[in-house]
């Protein structure tokens, strides 16, 4: 195949596989582009939380997430593709290009994690009082390798109730600003037009007793019908990490989060995110000071086995995708 030969329903199939990625408060940071059969993923800047992400760090991974599941819907084609993180000095909103490499075999276990995207989906509700098998874990951390990311599983005592102390701090220090700027994609009245944020329905239940592992998004507002619901004990904390704290390693760990999280659900094991303190300089430091062997935290996430949810909305193709490249027709 050349790189010219995608069909409409071929490059359709690949850009609802990379608007699958998950992003913070559902925003969808991204567009994307079309350059023969390569596919150009852009961080859009009017959706980065200019409070929540004053960086645009979450934003990249969100695009790196992007990539990599737009990997798996080329993959389901049988075709290879290869990643340029950052392609263009000149255009820092250029996230990423995947390649399609025609004379390339698609990773052996991608066309299997493309059939997961499905049923990838943030779960804030309770999981059940089941551990993750240690074998599923073990693939997790691959996963996560694979990608040129670690999984640090958080487990033993007192890391594991100090991470949550953590959490539960920076959730404390969460400011009137932070908040109104969440405001506008959890429940949003004009959200179900929009077709992004957190509808009502995803929000999750309200934890009968604190938990630092569960992030509450409404928390100082009332969503009809959330209810309140005794959540799991002792969900699996792990935190994903990369070497450098750079966009290109945002990327990176975007890719890195979202094998980790299709191979989760591959396995019927259900995640969400528990980020509060990443977002505060000084606590993200002390997130990251058991790993200092490896590198900078940039995920905290909360696992374990979930029973269904709802899909989060997407915006159409129309609204991600922009016209190809001048001179470049498929």
């Amino acid at each position: 195949m050349t790189t010219s030969a995608l069909t409409p329903e071929q490059r359709d199939r690949i850009l609802q596989a990379a608007i699958s990625a998950p992003s913070k408060h559902n925003t969808q940071p991204w567009w994307f582009r079309w350059s023969g059969g390569d596919l150009d993923v852009h961080v859009d800047p009017e959706r980065v939380l200019a409070h929540g992400d004053p960086d645009g760090r979450e934003a990249h991974i969100a695009c790196g997430a992007a990539a990599f599941a737009a990997r798996l819907g080329y993959a389901s084609l049988g075709l290879g593709t290869a990643v340029d993180l950052l392609p263009d000095a000149g255009d820092p909103g250029f996230a990423a290009r995947v390649r399609l490499v025609p004379e390339a075999a698609p990773e052996a276990p991608f066309e299997t994690l493309y059939w997961s995207l499905p049923s990838r989906r943030t779960n804030r509700a309770p999981f059940r009082d089941i551990a993750v098998p240690g074998l599923v874990v073990e693939q997790l951390r691959d996963a996560a390798r694979d990608e040129g990311t670690w999984l640090r599983v958080v487990d033993a005592e007192p890391a594991y109730e100090h991470l949550l102390t953590l959490v539960r701090e920076a959730t404390g220090l969460e400011d009137e600003q932070l908040r109104e700027e969440r405001a506008r994609w959890v429940d949003a009245p004009d959200a179900v037009h929009r077709r992004d944020g957190v509808p009502a329905g995803s929000v999750g239940p309200v934890p009968a007793e604190p938990t630092g592992a569960v992030r509450d998004l409404a928390v100082g507002r009332v969503i009809p019908g959330r209810g309140t619901i005794a959540f799991e004990r002792r969900p699996l904390l792990a935190v994903l990490e990369t070497r450098d704290d750079t966009p290109e390693a945002w990327l990176t760990a975007g890719q890195g989060l979202m094998r980790v999280l299709v191979t989760a659900a591959r396995h019927g094991v259900s995640a969400s995110f528990a980020n509060q303190p990443l977002e505060d300089r000084e606590l993200r430091d002390e997130v990251g000071s058991e790993a200092a062997h490896y590198g900078t935290a940039q995920m905290v996430l909360r696992m374990g086995v979930g029973r269904d949810v709802p899909a989060a909305p997407r915006r159409p193709l129309p609204a991600v995708l922009r016209a190809e490249d001048a001179g470049v027709r498929a």
